[in-house]
This record gives C-alpha cells, sequence and structure tokens, in this order.
C-alpha cells in the first residue's frame, strides 16, 4: 500500500495539525493495513525523552482451526484491558502467550514493543521468534526493510553505527480484535510513536497498524505466530477498512472502537 493521504487530529489543547503521509512508511513490523499521524516536533532540548527477540524456529508449523477462548470484553471498561503475557521468556521477549483472543492481542503487543530502534539482526530476530516457520522469511524481509526506512527518516547511515541522540520507540495504547476464523485474528494497534533525529529533531506521533495472528503448534506446542495470510483475508481488511491513528479522548478514538490497555498512557 502505498496511496497517500491526509490525517487531521486533534491534540489535547483543541489544536489541530494536518500533516501529509504515505500508509505504510511508519513500518513498525511488517503492518497490513496502517495509518499513522505526526503530532509535531520539536528540538531535542525541549524533549523529557520517550518511550519503547530471538532465533526462530525452523520446524513444520500446523494452522489450526482451533477454538480459544474469548476473553476480550466487548466494551472498553474504564481502566483498560489487562494484557496477558507469555508463560516463557527467550532473549528477553515473551513467548507461550495464553489460549485467548487477549493472548493474540499479547503478541501483537510484543511485537510493537521490540521495535526499539536502528538494528537490523534485532528486528530479524524478534520477527523469526513470532513469525509462523512458513512465513518467517517474509517477516524478515519486512523487518529488515521497516529498519532502512527508520533509519533514513532519522537521518542516519543505512549501514553502521547510529550516531546519537538518534532513536526510535513504539509504546502499544489501545487496540482492537476481529476474529477471521477459528484462533485466527486480525489485531489492531494503536501506538504512540516517537522518533528523534541525528540532529536532534523529535517527532511524535500516532500509529495504527494490523496483523494476522493465528494459534499454530510447532513442535507440539501451541502459541500465537505473526501470519503473512491470504490475498482474500488481505483484500477482506482493506475493504472493511480498519481503525485509524486518532487520540485517545476524541469523539473519533470511541467510534473507531479502540479499546485502551490498561496502563498504557491515553
Amino acid at each position: 500500500m502505498r496511496n497517500e493521504m491526509s490525517n487531521r487530529i486533534n491534540g489535547p489543547m483543541g489544536e489541530s495539525r494536518t500533516t501529509l503521509l504515505r500508509v505504510g512508511v511508519l513500518v513498525v513490523i511488517a503492518a497490513l493495513v496502517a495509518t499513522a499521524v505526526w503530532l509535531g516536533a520539536r528540538g531535542r532540548a525541549d524533549d523529557n525523552g520517550g518511550t519503547d527477540k530471538t532465533s526462530g524456529g525452523s520446524s513444520q508449523t500446523e494452522g489450526q482451526n482451533v477454538s480459544v477462548e474469548q476473553v476480550a470484553p466487548d466494551t472498553a471498561p474504564a481502566d483498560g484491558v489487562v494484557i496477558p503475557t507469555g508463560a516463557e521468556v527467550v532473549d528477553g521477549h515473551p513467548i507461550r502467550f495464553p489460549a485467548t483472543d487477549l493472548g493474540a492481542v499479547a503478541l501483537q503487543v510484543e511485537v510493537a514493543k521490540a521495535q526499539l530502534g536502528f538494528d537490523y539482526d534485532q528486528a530479524v530476530a524478534v520477527a523469526g521468534l513470532y513469525a509462523a516457520p512458513e512465513d518467517k522469511a517474509v517477516f524478515e524481509q519486512r523487518a529488515r526493510d521497516a529498519v532502512a526506512l527508520r533509519r533514513q527518516q532519522a537521518g542516519v547511515p543505512k549501514q553502521g553505527d547510529v550516531p546519537p541522540p538518534a532513536s526510535y520507540a513504539v509504546t502499544p495504547i489501545a487496540y482492537t480484535l476481529e476474529e477471521l476464523d477459528a484462533g485466527y485474528y486480525a489485531v489492531n494497534l494503536l501506538s504512540y510513536v516517537t522518533l528523534t533525529t541525528a540532529n536532534g529533531k523529535v517527532s511524535d506521533g500516532l500509529y495504527a497498524g494490523t496483523q494476522l495472528m493465528r494459534w499454530t503448534e510447532v513442535d507440539g506446542v501451541g502459541d500465537w505466530r505473526l501470519v503473512q495470510g491470504s490475498d482474500e483475508d488481505i483484500d477482506h481488511l482493506v475493504s472493511t477498512g480498519q481503525p485509524q491513528a486518532v487520540a485517545p479522548g476524541t469523539p473519533e478514538y470511541k467510534q473507531a472502537g479502540w479499546i485502551p490497555i490498561n496502563g498504557a498512557p491515553q
């Protein structure tokens, strides 16, 4: 998806900012459907900082149309939804998420949080850990492309060391969820993004991206995995429209159906 669009967003003080953006440029990792809105930019001197694994197996994956427990609320609780974590950790990254619909959300959250900066090897390792084995090569390449784009946006060399203060961080704040089949979900994630360039310019933005998650079995162990999805699946997501990157607290945010994540900034 490379068509351009314009998005307007109202800030917390009522001001509006409009920015022309290219869908898919602000890549978290292999987003199928994505929108982004830059809220503004500032010098490094005005910044107080921002926020915000892994070798993947090559064994046979079995995609299973198995029912998983549906525990996600239909409406947003006042204090947001608590996202579960994995039962195990590999190189600092959770795996073995619960066999629930919120387990699929948990995977998407961890994938987003793992996008820390400009390291190709780290991004590829995350893709290898969380992607279904048959889609591993696709997600690894998309991870490399995402890092290359971030380096370009930050004004740092395409290869090699990244000079300070350049940085990139993602903080997930809300989600929506669509069941496509038994054990198969489209997870939409809304995140704050902070990009600091090599010359100290800091840009804060909102990013909305969609991933497909399937409950799969690798070496007899079930877990949620990123999957590429069929052309029909992606066409469905595009044709039905996915939630846009809009600010919490706005009418558009509520209308989009975003469910806030407990403990995330709003």
